[in-house]
């Protein structure tokens, strides 16, 4: 069995009769707009205006790139690792896979490099130039994908490099803090 739902006809009579009996006048303007008084929207309006033009200087200060890398390293990471890691001549820093933190000898992150020249000639560059600056090598590997480590005080770099599809050296630096054994104080930096 289902039910039959009936209207309820007593109260919706009711509220028809009092409408009809007394009608109600209709304000000339919607109520919300009494709310705000000329000062309250010429306010809203400003902070309309603010946001919006504040969004449109923040999207041309975007700097949406060329879609080349520039010659040189940008200024923020080449002045965070000057003195300490010698980076090869014509070598590009890609920034969008890079992240330096601190710098000169307190650095730490990750740099990523576009070098040119003959992956061997890279290699023994990182091999040899290192060492001038204080990075003691400790461990190298030579092949498709080349890995040196170097010590410097309480920090440990890993130089990885490999060619690309494109025939170019990416090389990434990697530098972080050095894991001291249990028991053991921190080496000093020199």
């Amino acid at each position: 069995g289902g039910r039959t739902v009936q209207p309820a006809t007593g109260l919706t009579g009711y509220y028809n009769a009092l409408l009809k009996d007394e009608p109600r006048e209709q304000p000339d303007t919607p109520v919300c707009a009494d709310a705000l008084s000329p000062a309250t929207m010429n306010t809203f309006k400003s902070l309309i205006i603010l946001c919006a033009s504040s969004t449109l200087m923040a999207c041309a200060n975007v700097d949406m790139g060329s879609g080349k890398d520039s010659a040189a390293p940008p200024e923020p990471s080449a002045k965070q690792l000057a003195g300490d890691m010698p980076i090869p001549q014509g070598a590009t820093v890609r920034p969008q896979e890079s992240l330096v933190m601190g710098s000169g000898n307190r650095w730490m992150g990750r740099i990523s490099l576009t070098v040119p020249g003959e992956p061997q000639t890279v290699f023994a560059y990182f091999r040899d130039g290192l060492p001038g600056s204080g990075w003691a090598l400790t461990s190298s590997s030579y092949s498709k994908l080349s890995l040196l480590t170097f010590s410097k005080g309480d920090r440990v770099a890993t130089v990885q490099l490999q060619v690309s599809n494109f025939g170019v050296n990416e090389v990434t630096i990697t530098v972080t803090p050095a894991v001291v054994p249990a028991g053991r104080p921190a080496a000093a930096t020199p």
